[in-house]
């Protein structure tokens, strides 16, 4: 039992950090998507969702900075510097949300009208990738 409690002490920051960062995601989704829905018809559904990542990844990156990661380093790099960061450490996650939301658009005819479920599919699948870099390489703690 004291090993358990160890363990839970040791590693509930992190699990409160992922918690955080998952609700910042949930909000990040909402931004995706009213971003879609605003410009899809203007700018077509596949340009709309690249434009709509980078609106939602922006919000997600103000959102982390001062909630999720705030208390880590964040006097260390410039507003732009640590955005330019953010950015590029989701890359992967990047890859790996739109090319699932793209694939769903292209295989699944009902994700194009029902553009919710695609994007859900996406944020799940580039969560935990987005979640490590952005610990370890964006927001992480300063070294002595």
């Amino acid at each position: 039992m004291h090993l358990i409690k160890q363990n839970w002490q040791k590693y509930y920051p992190l699990l409160q950090r992922f918690f955080y960062f998952g609700i910042v995601g949930a909000i990040g989704f909402l931004v995706d998507w009213a971003t879609l829905s605003l410009f899809r018809h203007a700018l077509g559904l596949r340009l709309a969702a690249l434009l709509a990542y980078i609106v939602a990844s922006s919000n997600n990156w103000l959102l982390n900075r001062y909630w999720t990661f705030r208390d880590r380093c964040r006097e260390s790099y410039t507003l732009h510097h640590q955005w330019g960061r953010f950015i590029l450490a989701n890359l992967p996650g990047f890859i790996i949300n739109r090319g699932i939301v793209l694939a769903l658009f292209s295989l699944w005819p009902l994700t194009r009208h029902y553009t919710f479920i695609a994007l859900l599919c996406g944020t799940a699948g580039g969560m935990f990738i987005n979640f490590a870099f952005c610990h370890h390489f964006v927001f992480h703690k300063k070294k002595d």
